[in-house]
């Protein structure tokens, strides 16, 4: 993410939303956010969000456009996959790329190609999970060198919005799925 590009995050109220959030801001870039929450976005511009687009019925790209000057994004973080994949490719700023973190919304979808290649667009997908023990571990001391100094400075914080027992799982599944949870549901164990 280079300074002063516009960064798009989708499920901004999300834990990882609001993480990207803050950290885009860090880097120097205009974020503007995605949510199917009027509440959300405006405790996301509390944060420091510049916009955010009510998305209702999966569409934004022209919402995006409305607020980019018509340049699209440089920079899209999608949480939800599949749904918005047309849309993401049609809110792409000449050059820009897509980074596919989450699947919630579907795993497969068609890939508009012709409108990718006239933008000269890239999609990225990325997880975790199936890294190796060793990238983990430069991950982390990334981390450490890059972020935590920016904790310790108060210029990030963790939005947490519950801490519950173990034993309450399925009330917390449920606190997502009806999607009335901002940022982060933490279990307790």
């Amino acid at each position: 993410l280079g300074l002063s590009e516009l960064l798009l995050v989708h499920a901004v109220g999300s834990g990882v939303g609001t993480a990207a959030l803050q950290l885009g801001l860090q880097a120097g870039a205009r974020v503007i956010g995605t949510s199917r929450s009027e509440d959300k976005l405006a405790r996301c511009q509390a944060l420091g969000l510049a916009d955010g687009l009510l998305v209702t019925d999966k569409t934004f790209a022209k919402a995006l456009a409305g607020k980019s000057g018509g340049a699209g994004a440089d920079v899209i973080l999608d949480l939800v996959g599949a749904a918005y994949l047309a849309e993401n490719v049609a809110a792409l700023a000449s050059r820009g790329r897509v980074v596919v973190v989450g699947l919630l919304g579907g795993a497969t979808a068609e890939l508009p190609l012709g409108a990718l290649l006239a933008k000269r667009g890239q999609i990225f997908g990325t997880v975790l999970r199936s890294r190796g023990l060793e990238e983990k571990a430069s991950l982390a001391q990334a981390f450490t060198r890059h972020a935590l100094p920016l904790f310790a400075a108060g210029k990030l914080k963790p939005i947490v919005d519950s801490v519950l027992p173990m034993s309450e799982v399925r009330q917390a599944h449920q606190r997502m799925e009806k999607n009335d949870s901002f940022g982060k549901i933490v279990l307790r164990w």
